[in-house]
């Protein structure tokens, strides 16, 4: 990030200085504030406060590709299972999956495609997968999608026949994609809406954006977030060019 007496002038990505009046980061606010700032750049006081910030934990996601003319019952687009004897999160969080969501996505939803697919998803902690070796790490995942597919079983039964294609995604994916902390998934809690909110009097001409629990989470929340900090971004820029005009008539104005 560069700055320009005291506003974000623009960044730098591969050696290169691409100016801009403001910058939106989509990146996880942590790292956007711990990573893309120099210490200077920003309130000793508003840094301490980002360091405190919580991230959220992780998640895996099995997706799983159906072949082209099978076709799968519907049982909803959404459906909630749990193997779990009581509500407890270390349960949740744990590679011995007992709880998965299965989001199926049907044709009648996909316009212009006739094939069906499905995605599982569960909690995950990063730490969890953090350190295995390439060898358990591909095991653990085949392990994770077999027993996804036999919990999808007993709502589509056969349904390993009609696999075309399936993959692992793992916390360890989402930190190699996007330079999330901990791999995290979900953005921070809660506390992290106000720093994210806060980021453009600390260091003005700065936005953030993302999954930091506004709303909701995922990818609605993003999208709402959204749509607020570009709302931001734009008042931020009209008033800029406001001053800007201001200043240059007071110049024109004492010239005369």
């Amino acid at each position: 990030m560069t700055f320009d007496n005291g506003r974000v002038s623009g960044v730098v990505a591969n050696g290169q200085h691409i100016r801009a009046r403001c910058v939106i980061s989509n990146g996880n606010l942590k790292s956007t504030i711990l990573d893309l700032l120099d210490k200077d750049d920003i309130p000793e006081q508003y840094r301490k406060k980002a360091e405190a910030v919580r991230i959220n934990n992780s998640s895996c996601q099995v997706y799983i590709g159906i072949k082209k003319n099978e076709k799968i019952d519907d049982i909803g687009d959404l459906l909630f299972t749990s193997t779990a004897d009581k509500l407890d999160t270390d349960l949740m969080l744990a590679k011995n999956v007992t709880s998965r969501t299965f989001s199926v996505y049907y044709p009648r939803s996909r316009p212009g495609h006739d094939r069906y697919a499905i995605v599982a998803s569960t909690n995950a902690r990063y730490e969890d997968w953090e350190n295995l070796t390439d060898q358990q790490y591909a095991a653990d995942k085949e392990h994770l999608a077999n027993t996804t597919l036999d919990a999808l079983e007993k709502y589509v039964p056969g349904v390993r026949d009609k696999v075309d294609h399936i993959e692992v995604a793992t916390p360890r994916t989402f930190k190699r994609y996007t330079l999330h902390e901990g791999g995290s998934s979900f953005g921070t809690k809660f506390e992290g809406l106000k720093i994210s909110r806060g980021i453009c009097d600390a260091a003005p001409g700065l936005f953030h954006t993302g999954s930091v629990a506004i709303i909701m989470s995922g990818w609605l929340g993003a999208a709402n977030y959204g749509v607020i900090v570009a709302n931001d971004a734009d008042r931020y820029l009209a008033t800029l060019e406001e001053t800007t005009r201001a200043g240059k008539g007071s110049v024109a104005t004492s010239r005369e």
